[in-house]
């Protein structure tokens, strides 16, 4: 079901649904989509309109479905950095998680990087 942010669904936006995890590889994708609904419902932040939950549901669709030479089936692990980089922004954080451009360049995100 495409879900704004993972989460709502653009025409039903008083539904959340969190806790879906795709693998074990982001693991924090989940809670960082739960901090993102808390700020939602404590008003921290405001959805965009209808129209834009929908090009972004669709634009992340769309880079979903992109398949690589080296993957038979579609590759969304490398997508949820960006993704999780978008929440963070949404929320007004910062979205480089490291202490330095080296580290955030070289270094996996975890779990630790998004408290």
């Amino acid at each position: 079901m495409p879900l704004y942010r993972g989460t709502i669904h653009p025409l039903v936006p008083n539904i959340a649904f969190v806790g879906y995890l795709e693998s074990v590889s982001n693991l924090h994708t989940s809670e960082l989509r739960s901090i993102w609904l808390g700020r939602l419902v404590d008003e921290k932040f405001k959805l965009p309109s209808v129209e834009k939950m929908i090009e972004q549901t669709n634009k992340e669709m769309a880079v979903s479905k992109r398949t690589t030479r080296f993957y038979k089936r579609h590759c969304i692990s490398t997508f949820s950095i960006n993704h999780s980089d978008e929440i963070c922004e949404e929320m007004g954080w910062n979205s480089w998680r490291k202490k330095n451009w080296i580290s955030e360049a070289f270094s996996p995100y975890g779990s630790q990087d998004y408290i």
